[in-house]
C-alpha cells in the first residue's frame, strides 16, 4: 500500500523546452458570438484585434475609390476580361493617357476551374469630361471578340422598377387593393379548414375561411380563401409574418422591499413568427377580392354571367334564323315548297325543269 501512495505523489517531469511566452497586453480575440454578429454584418470581427495602419495609405485608398462626375458603365464583357485590360482599350482607342482613368470597379464573379471570372460589366471613371465623351464614342466596339455596350454611368434608362419596399404589402404585386380577404394557395392535399383557422389565428382573428375541395375526395385542391375580422391582421398574413411579444419571466429576489433596488422598466422584447409555411410548404398568399366585389362582376349588369347570356341569346337568335331559312318539312316527312316561287322550288329541290325560253335561228 505504502508503494501505491508512493507513486500517487510522484510528479511527471516537464519535458525540455522552450516555456511559453504569453503577450498580456494583446488584445482579447473575439467570441463566436461576435463572429457570427460580424458575419451577419459582413464585416471581420478579427480585423478589429489587428494593429492600426497609420492613416495616410488609408486615406490615399478611399479617395482613389471615390467615384467622378465623369463615370461610364462597360457591359457585354468577356468573363475573362481584366481590369488591365480594360485600361489598354481605353487608352488604344482614345487620345487621353492612363492617369485620365481614375477608377475602376470590375465586380467579381464566381470562380470557373479555379479561374478568377467577373459579372460581365464594369464601371470606369476619368477625370475630364472630353475623356467621357471618348469613351461612350467607343460603343459597340469589339474587345475579345464581343460588343461591348457603353453608356453613362448617372444614365438610368432601361432599368427594372425598384423592388417593393418591406413596408409594401403583397397585394399590390396581385393587384387588388388590400382587404380583409386573401387568397391563400400552394397548399397542400391534407390541408383542412381547421388547419388553416388554427394556423391563420396567430394573425388575428378569423371571419371565415373557405378551402376548396374535390367532390369525390373531399381533399383540398391546393388553394383556399381566409377571411380576417381587422384588415391588419390580413396585411400581416400576406406578409408572411407577425411579431408576438415576450414573456420574460424574472425571479423575484428575497428581501425587504425597501433594500431592494429601484429597477428600471424594460422595454417588451418582440420575435418574428413566421406564417408562411403550412405541412411543410411555402404557401402563396395576396389579398383577395371582396365577396361583394366578385359577385357584381360575375353576376351584376356587365358581369360575365350576363355575358354568357347574351351570347347564348345571340346565340339561339343565330340558329332559330338559320332553321327558318330551311324547308320545312311536309306531313308525309317531305319538304314543303308551297311558300317558295318556282324559281327558288327548282334551286332547292334540284329538279330538272324544261327550258321555256325561245329558240332564235340566223340566217
Amino acid at each position: 500500500m505504502a508503494g501505491v501512495g508512493e507513486e500517487n505523489h510522484k510528479k511527471r517531469k516537464l519535458p525540455d523546452g522552450p516555456e511559453i511566452e504569453i503577450d498580456v497586453s494583446a488584445p482579447e480575440p473575439p467570441s463566436k458570438k461576435a463572429l457570427r454578429k460580424a458575419k451577419k454584418k459582413g464585416t471581420n470581427a478579427a480585423a478589429d484585434t489587428t494593429e492600426v495602419k497609420p492613416a495616410a495609405p488609408t486615406e490615399d485608398k478611399e479617395a482613389s475609390k471615390k467615384r467622378s462626375d465623369y463615370g461610364i458603365w462597360i457591359g457585354n464583357l468577356a468573363f475573362s476580361i481584366t481590369k488591365d485590360d480594360l485600361r489598354k482599350f481605353f487608352i488604344g482607342h482614345c487620345s487621353f493617357s492612363d492617369a485620365t482613368i481614375t477608377r475602376v470597379h470590375l465586380p467579381k464573379g464566381a470562380e470557373k476551374f479555379g479561374k478568377p471570372q467577373n459579372k460581365g460589366f464594369a464601371y470606369v471613371d476619368f477625370s475630364t469630361e472630353k475623356a467621357l465623351k471618348e469613351a461612350l464614342g467607343l460603343s459597340e466596339q469589339l474587345l475579345s471578340g464581343r460588343r461591348v455596350l457603353i453608356k453613362d454611368a448617372k444614365n438610368f434608362s432601361g432599368r427594372p422598377d425598384k423592388p417593393q419596399e418591406e413596408g409594401q404589402t403583397g397585394g399590390v404585386a396581385s393587384g387588388h387593393a388590400p382587404s380583409k380577404r386573401i387568397f391563400v394557395g400552394n397548399l397542400g392535399f391534407d390541408a383542412t379548414k381547421e388547419i388553416l383557422e388554427e394556423h391563420f389565428s396567430q394573425c388575428g382573428p378569423l371571419a371565415h375561411v373557405h378551402v376548396a375541395t374535390f367532390q369525390d375526395s373531399g381533399k383540398c385542391k391546393g388553394y383556399g380563401w381566409v377571411t380576417f375580422e381587422d384588415l391588419a391582421a390580413a396585411e400581416a398574413a400576406v406578409k408572411g409574418f407577425v411579431m408576438v411579444q415576450e414573456d420574460d419571466e424574472e425571479e423575484e429576489e428575497e428581501g425587504d422591499a425597501e433594500d431592494a433596488a429601484p429597477k428600471k422598466a424594460k422595454k417588451p422584447r418582440q420575435k418574428r413568427v413566421w406564417v408562411n409555411n403550412l405541412l411543410g410548404r411555402r404557401m402563396r398568399m395576396e389579398f383577395a377580392e371582396d365577396a361583394t366585389t366578385r359577385y357584381k362582376k360575375r353576376f351584376g349588369k356587365d358581369g360575365e354571367g350576363n355575358k354568357k347570356k347574351d351570347e347564348s341569346e345571340i346565340r339561339e337568335v343565330a340558329d332559330g334564323e338559320e332553321q327558318a331559312s330551311r324547308p320545312q318539312k311536309g306531313r308525309q316527312g317531305k319538304p314543303d315548297y308551297s311558300r317558295y316561287d318556282e324559281g327558288t322550288v327548282q334551286k332547292l329541290s334540284g329538279a330538272i325543269v324544261e327550258s321555256q325560253g325561245q329558240k332564235i335561228t340566223f340566217d
